[in-house]
């Protein structure tokens, strides 16, 4: 994922009126990377400015906000390929925005495809989003719905568009941050097998609530 993509994606959707405000790194557990296969990619800060107001007071922050990337290798048969790193779990992380008492949601108003642009280094082009179904899973302790969409992307490594698997949360609340998990991964492995691992992925989250 190239974090300029990721700062684009954030740009003016993050900040509270003050200064400076930080979330805390989201990242996967060891024991659910084990457990899965995927292998950590890149934990990365992303920080942003961006002037902030309410009732005609303004002021301009600076937030960090984190994003962790994981991926597997899997078969792809149906392309000629016998292994590629196809499956992708990602985490973002981005502190709450609080202007004069009123809290708002930094991630709420992305689409889908605005949040699948993250994880443009292995997949582009994302066309044919249909929303297919939903489920619930406890990341963090909350309670979460988790919507599954059934997409075309081109995977870039391959040069190729293929049928893909989209999963997205809602926005998690987390102490002072709000964190959202991203997965796409191809159809052509089937979707029973690799949602298991997803799910593990995103109940396997862990958050530091009191890095703001």
């Amino acid at each position: 994922m190239g974090g300029a993509t990721a700062t684009a994606a954030l740009a003016g959707c993050t900040g509270r009126l003050e200064g400076t405000l930080s979330a805390g790194p989201a990242t996967v557990s060891a024991d659910a990377r084990a457990e899965t296969g995927y292998d950590e990619h890149a934990v990365e800060e992303l920080v942003v400015e961006r002037t902030v107001g309410r009732f005609g007071i303004e002021r301009t922050i600076e937030a960090t906000n984190w994003y962790a990337e994981y991926d597997r290798a899997i078969a792809l048969d149906s392309l000629g390929l016998t292994r590629a790193q196809a499956a992708v779990t990602a985490v973002l992380t981005t502190p709450q925005v609080s202007v004069l008492g009123r809290t708002f949601n930094p991630v709420g108003d992305l689409s889908t495809a605005e949040l699948v642009t993250m994880i443009q280094n292995r997949y582009d082009g994302l066309e044919s989003v249909e929303f297919e179904d939903e489920t619930t899973l406890s990341i963090l302790g909350s309670e979460t719905t988790v919507d599954r969409y059934v997409a075309e992307a081109r995977l870039v490594d391959v040069g190729t568009t293929v049928d893909v698997y989209l999963q997205v949360s809602e926005p998690v609340e987390h102490g002072e941050d709000f964190v959202i998990c991203i997965a796409v991964y191809p159809q052509a492995l089937g979707f029973e097998t690799e949602s298991d691992a997803v799910e593990t992925m995103f109940e396997g989250l862990e958050h530091d609530a009191e890095s703001d």
